[in-house]
C-alpha cells in the first residue's frame, strides 16, 4: 500500500525524505522514528556530525537525551554550521503514569455521542484525512501511514468521531527504538487534538489516558516520554495530570530551513 504523508506542504516533504531514509536505518539501534523525522536516539559528542547530516538530509534532524548543561554547546555547535535549531524538555513516566491512566478512565468518559476507533492496516484513506485536518487545525503532526497503519513500529493512534462522523479527538504512540536499544520499551507519546468546538470536555485527557492503556495492553509498554516546548503551561498541566514528569534531557532539534522550508516542525 502506499505511503501517505501529512501536515503542511514543509512537513509533507520531511515525512517523505524521511520515510526513504527510515528504510536504510532502521535495522540501527542508534537511529529512531516515530513517523515524522529520523533522530538520534542517544546525543553523544561524537554523534553530533551525523545530526547535523540528518538536518542537512531531511531539514529537521533531532538529537535525543542532551543533558540540561550540554543544551546550550550543543546548539553553539548547531549554529556555528549554519542551521537553526528548536527544542523541547523531555517529560516521561512509568507505572505511575499507568496508574493515573487508569484513575482517569475510572473517574471520566467520553461524551456518549463519539465512538473511538484504532488505525489499522484497514484505515481508510479518508479517515486518514480526517486525521490530518484535525491534528493540522491543532498544530500537531500526524506520524506518516506507515506508521499509524502498524507497519513500522508498533504503534497506537486513536481518533473519536461524533455522529455525523467528523473526527474531533485524537490521540497516539509509538514504541519508536530498535528493540536492541536500551530504550527499546520505550514510547513516545503525544499527539493530543481535539476539534475546537468540543474543547472543555476532557477529550485530550480522556483519549491520552487510553492510548497509554492501550500501548500496555496490546506491547506490554510501561515506560512512555513526550516532548514539551518550554512555557507551554496547558501541555504540562495535562501531562502532569497522567503521571508524566519533566527530565533534565532536551530533545534538542537541528533544521535546515532552506531543506525543509520552515523554522520548526511542530508546536
Amino acid at each position: 500500500m502506499e505511503n501517505m504523508y501529512f501536515g503542511s506542504e514543509a512537513q509533507q516533504g520531511l515525512q517523505s525524505r524521511t520515510d526513504h531514509l527510515w528504510s536504510l536505518l532502521k535495522s540501527n539501534p542508534d537511529y529512531t522514528c516515530h513517523g515524522r523525522s529520523v533522530a538520534l536516539a542517544d546525543a553523544t559528542p561524537e554523534n553530533l556530525a551525523r545530526q547535523l547530516a540528518l538536518a542537512r538530509l531531511l531539514g529537521a534532524g533531532a538529537a535525543e537525551g542532551v543533558a540540561t548543561g550540554d543544551v546550550a554547546a550543543r546548539t553553539a555547535a548547531i549554529n556555528a554550521a549554519g542551521l537553526t535549531t528548536d527544542q523541547y524538555t523531555e517529560w516521561e513516566g512509568k507505572a505511575e503514569t499507568l496508574d493515573a491512566a487508569r484513575a482517569m478512565i475510572a473517574a471520566r468518559k467520553l461524551s456518549d455521542d463519539l465512538v473511538v476507533h484504532a488505525t489499522d492496516a484497514d484505515t481508510s484513506a479518508e479517515d486518514l484525512q480526517g486525521l490530518d485536518a484535525l491534528t493540522q487545525r491543532c498544530e500537531v503532526l500526524l506520524p506518516m501511514a506507515s506508521f499509524l497503519r502498524g507497519q513500522d513500529q508498533p504503534t497506537v493512534c486513536l481518533f473519536a468521531k461524533d455522529r455525523d462522523g467528523r473526527i474531533v479527538g485524537a490521540s497516539a504512540s509509538v514504541v519508536q527504538y530498535h528493540p536492541d536499544h536500551p530504550k527499546g520499551q520505550k514510547a513516545w507519546w503525544g499527539m493530543l487534538s481535539t476539534h475546537p468546538d468540543r474543547r472543555g470536555e476532557g477529550i485530550a485527557l480522556i483519549m491520552g489516558a487510553m492510548s497509554l492503556l492501550a500501548m500496555h495492553e496490546r506491547f506490554g509498554t510501561a515506560h512512555f516520554m513526550t516532548g514539551i516546548r518550554e512555557g507551554n503551561g496547558p501541555s504540562e498541566a495535562l501531562c502532569s495530570k497522567l503521571g508524566l514528569r519533566p527530565t533534565a534531557q532536551t530533545f534538542l532539534i537541528a533544521i535546515d530551513a532552506v531543506v525543509f522550508g520552515a523554522a520548526r516542525v511542530t508546536k
